[in-house]
């Protein structure tokens, strides 16, 4: 597979490169400053660069990065080549990456990511199966094929397919000798990538709607529907349902199976041309059968993004998550029993069209629980953002 997606990324930077290509480069370093005895102390640096060389027919992008500011690790790299058809037209697209479609509704995040805005994506909450349900490539090699029709429907029709690198089924067995007669046992099929799909449609000024579908291990399945309404001038909003489940289908009994849910809800209203508000939430629900347990995760965000001038924003953001989790299957992902809270206020300046430079105050209280004394942590960091695009 690793030959098939080499080939592919080749093709497509030779074909951007024979035809007029647009090159466009982006740089973002991050300083990450703690607080210590009431001093702040330098405390980890990322670097993330990326390369896309494009034409209107194949494309390549290169993403690196770098932790503690040394160490280069390529990040994303995939090509693509779009081909005309009789109706529509047809995407193939091989690499590492991470392929997302739904709106996640995070524009005022700017620089800001994670723990300062947008501390989940849409799906379950810590899932076993079905976190960032939309994500149907998970930064896995992949190769994808996406059909997309603009004259079926008075919208845009999409449909896509995939191979995902994974192992699918983790208990085949491989083929033996037996030593002492040389009989050959055969192994069981061993096939290396998990199967995902997507369907989506969108008619401006009505509705984008997409369902996702992964299944990345045999009887392992996600399942997610996200649907953003179009009609309403100033606001972006999404609704999701995620629903994943282990051995689903191979019982008819609803409580013998793993299975985990959520609820996203997510909204964004621009009240004025300066002043902009953003929430999101969810609720993640799941159900042990092995251990015989269940947990509930609760998430809500709250973001106000104030524009003081062209080249200036200030905002602040909020991000409460109430966890009830008992499974050991999902305390092995979150250690705490209780509520975490973390704001961040935020400065943004736009110093040219292309350089800008983002800091804020994060303030975290972790694992609060009035049952538990002691299980608390409180930590300050002060992200110092700085980007470049060209």
């Amino acid at each position: 597979m690793k030959k098939i997606v080499g080939a592919v990324a080749v093709a497509s930077l030779l074909a951007g490169a024979a035809s007029a290509a647009d090159i466009s480069f982006s740089y973002t370093g991050s300083n990450y400053f703690k607080s210590s005895g009431g001093n702040l102390s330098f405390d980890d640096r990322t670097d993330c660069m990326s390369l896309e060389i494009k034409s209107e027919t194949s494309g390549v992008v290169l993403d690196f990065d770098t932790t503690d500011g040394k160490t280069l690790a390529q990040d994303e790299y995939y090509g693509w080549m779009k081909f005309g058809l009789p109706a529509g037209e047809l995407q193939l697209t091989a690499g590492v990456w991470n392929g997302r479609y739904v709106n996640r509704v995070n524009t005022d995040a700017g620089d800001l990511d994670g723990e300062d805005f947008e501390l989940y994506k849409p799906g379950i909450i810590n899932g076993a199966w079905g976190e960032d349900s939309d994500n149907l490539t998970e930064g896995k090699i992949s190769m994808v094929a996406a059909y997309t029709n603009d004259d079926l429907l008075p919208g845009k029709l999409f449909a896509k397919f995939g191979l995902v690198k994974s192992t699918w089924d983790p208990t085949a067995a491989s083929a033996t000798t037996n030593t002492s007669d040389g009989d050959v046992t055969d192994s069981d099929p061993i096939f290396n990538a998990g199967f995902v799909g997507e369907a989506a449609y969108r008619q401006e000024g009505l509705v984008d709607v997409n369902f996702a579908v992964k299944s990345l291990v045999a009887k392992q399945t996600s399942y997610g529907i996200f649907v953003s309404p179009l009609m309403v001038e100033n606001l972006e909003a999404m609704v999701g349902f995620t629903f994943a489940g282990k051995n689903a289908w191979n019982t008819t009994s609803w409580g013998k199976f793993n299975k985990e849910f959520a609820i996203d809800l997510r909204a964004r209203y621009q009240f004025s041309d300066t002043f902009s508000m953003t929430t999101m939430h969810n609720i993640s629900c799941f159900y042990d059968s092995d251990a015989k347990d269940d947990g509930t995760v609760l998430w809500d965000m709250i973001n106000a993004n104030f524009k003081m001038a062209e080249n200036l924003a200030i905002g602040c953001t909020a991000n409460f998550k109430f966890d009830i989790a008992k499974s050991s299957l999902y305390r092995a992902k979150n250690p705490y029993d209780g509520f975490d809270l973390v704001t961040s206020p935020y400065l943004a300046i736009q110093a040219t069209e292309k350089v800008a430079v983002t800091t804020a105050v994060r303030i975290e209280a972790l694992g609060i629980n009035p049952h538990k004394d002691g299980n608390e942590s409180f930590d300050i960091t002060v992200p110092v953002i700085f980007s470049f695009n060209y």
